[in-house]
C-alpha cells in the first residue's frame, strides 16, 4: 500500500522482511517532502536523489503511512478504516491496528520521497478534522486485540 503521492527505493526490501515473515513493514525512514520544481523534475523522468529542494527538512515518516508492505491476510484482519475523510489520523491509527493485530512491524531506512502537491484544507498543520481526531484517539485508546478488533467491526459495517 503506498499513497499516490510517495515513492521509496527501499520497498523491494521491506516486500523480502514480509517473505522473510514479519507481519508488515515499512521500507522507509525519512520522509524527504520535494518542492514543486523537484517534483516536477521528476515527473520529468529524473530520480529523486539527496540535493533535490525539499519543502522542509527530511523528518521520520508516521509509522503506517506513506509505504507499507504487508500480506492480504493482515491488510483483512486490520484493514484502513474507510470512515477516515479527507487527511489526517489514518497513517497512525492503521499503524495502531497493525500493532495490535499483527504485532511490531518492520522499519526500514531508505528515503521515502513525497511529490509536491497543494496541501488540502485543513484545521491545523497536524489535523485534517475533528472528526479525524476524534477517531485516532479512539485508535491510540484501543490497544488490545480485542478492543482494535471491536474498532474496526464498527469501521466494517459503515462501509
Amino acid at each position: 500500500m503506498a499513497d499516490a503521492d510517495v515513492w521509496s527505493p527501499g520497498w523491494e526490501t521491506a516486500v523480502d522482511q514480509v517473505q522473510a515473515g514479519v507481519a508488515w513493514a515499512m521500507p522507509h525512514g525519512p520522509v524527504w517532502r520535494l518542492t514543486h520544481a523537484a517534483t516536477q523534475d521528476v515527473l520529468d523522468g529524473h530520480d529523486p536523489h539527496v540535493g533535490m529542494d525539499l519543502t522542509q527538512r527530511p523528518y521520520e515518516g508516521w509509522p503506517g503511512g506513506g509505504m507499507v508492505v504487508l500480506r492480504r491476510e493482515t491488510y483483512e484482519e486490520a484493514p484502513l478504516d474507510p470512515r477516515f475523510v479527507g487527511w489526517s489520523g489514518e497513517d497512525e491509527s492503521w499503524a495502531h491496528a497493525l500493532r495490535a493485530l499483527a504485532g511490531e512491524g518492520w522499519r526500514g531506512s531508505a528515503p521515502l520521497w513525497h511529490l509536491w502537491h497543494p496541501p488540502q484544507e485543513r484545521m491545523s498543520r497536524r489535523w485534517g478534522s475533528a472528526a479525524a481526531r476524534a477517531l485516532a484517539f479512539r485508535y491510540a485508546r484501543a490497544r488490545s486485540p480485542e478492543r482494535m478488533s471491536a474498532l474496526l467491526d464498527e469501521a466494517r459495517q459503515t462501509a
